[in-house]
Order: C-alpha cells, then structure tokens, then sequence
C-alpha cells in the first residue's frame, strides 16, 4: 500500500510543478498566487505546502539541486585536464539538459523570464558553491586561493560567460538553446 501511495505522492507533485510552470509562463511569475496554484490543482494550501517549501521553489528548486552538478563535475574531471577546459566541460555538462527545446523548457524560460532578479538569480551557484569550485581550481594549480587570485579569476570569468548566455537566453526569443548558447559563450 506505501508504493501506492508514494507513487500517488510523487504523481501530485509532478501536477503541482507542471500547474505552477504553465501559470508562470502564462500570466508571469508575480501575477500567480499559491492560491491560484493550488485553486488550478484541486488541492488546499496545506497540502500544496506539504509538497513544496514557498512558490520560488516551485520555480528553481528543481535547478538548486542540479546548480551542484557543475562542481561535482569539475571534481570528476581529469586531473591533468588544463584548468579552464574543465570548467568549460562542467558547466557545459550542466547545460546539456537544456540542448533540446521542449515545451517544459519552453515554459520554464518564459517563467523564469518573468521572475523577479532575485528568483533568477536564485538559478545560479550560490556562494558556496562558488567558493568549492574555487577551492577546486585553487587544488588543480596548486595554490592557495586566499593568496593568489587566479582560482577566483578563472571561476568568475567562466561562470560570468555562463550567466550572460543565461540571462540572453531568458531575455530574448531564442533561436538557439541554452547549451548552444552557453557553448558559444564559452568558446
């Protein structure tokens, strides 16, 4: 009976997200309520509450979870690799789920597009994680990152080129996706 149920859990969730998506897209981020959200599901506030902590997560919680991919993949590439090259293939290894357009993607970037900087942001690596994948860089060349600055030099100026092809690609009706932009960036 816990497998049904569970499957039932994870099948409101997924209803719950797509609803939020559709409605972002569709009316922009600050005009959907929880309650609209909920209202178009069928279910209450507290259950709706049950399955997500606040609307921004319906929104980035999904891509917080992924944000970590591009320092994991960073920490698994060859060690001999030339520096830049790895956070160029990590972070393109992060844009890959976005190289085919589907309508999901479609709505998510005309949701995210509608959301506040602050939710956009939120999309991005936090602190931490930009600080590990510094702290990554800093051990690949050998040096200490509070000393010598070209850890957090190489960090910033790949993810700054990675955050343009972003903020392009949510801005403007794009004929290229984020992978393909975010490689040009890159490039």
């Amino acid at each position: 009976m816990s497998g049904l149920r569970e499957r039932r859990r994870v099948e409101l969730r997924e209803r719950i997200d797509r609803v939020a998506l559709e409605l972002f897209a569709r009316d922009g981020y600050e005009a959907v309520t929880v309650e609209a959200i909920a209202a178009e599901v069928g279910v209450s506030l507290s259950t709706l509450f049950r399955h997500v902590a606040s609307k921004e997560d319906l929104l980035v919680g999904v891509v917080r979870t992924g944000r970590a991919a591009i320092v994991r993949a960073f920490a698994e590439r060859p060690a001999d690799e030339p520096v830049g090259d790895g956070l160029v293939a990590a972070i393109l290894h992060r844009t890959e789920q976005f190289a085919d357009e589907t309508t999901v993607i479609d709505l998510w970037r005309r949701a995210m597009a509608s959301a506040p900087a602050r939710v956009r942001r939120a999309s991005l690596l936090d602190a931490a994680e930009r600080a590990e994948l510094v702290a990554l860089v800093g051990e690949r060349l050998g040096v200490d990152p509070a000393v010598d600055v070209r850890p957090g030099a190489l960090v910033a100026g790949r993810l700054a080129a990675a955050e343009h092809a972003y903020e392009h690609w949510l801005e403007h009706e794009p004929d290229r996706s984020l992978h393909e932009l975010t490689r040009q960036a890159l490039g």
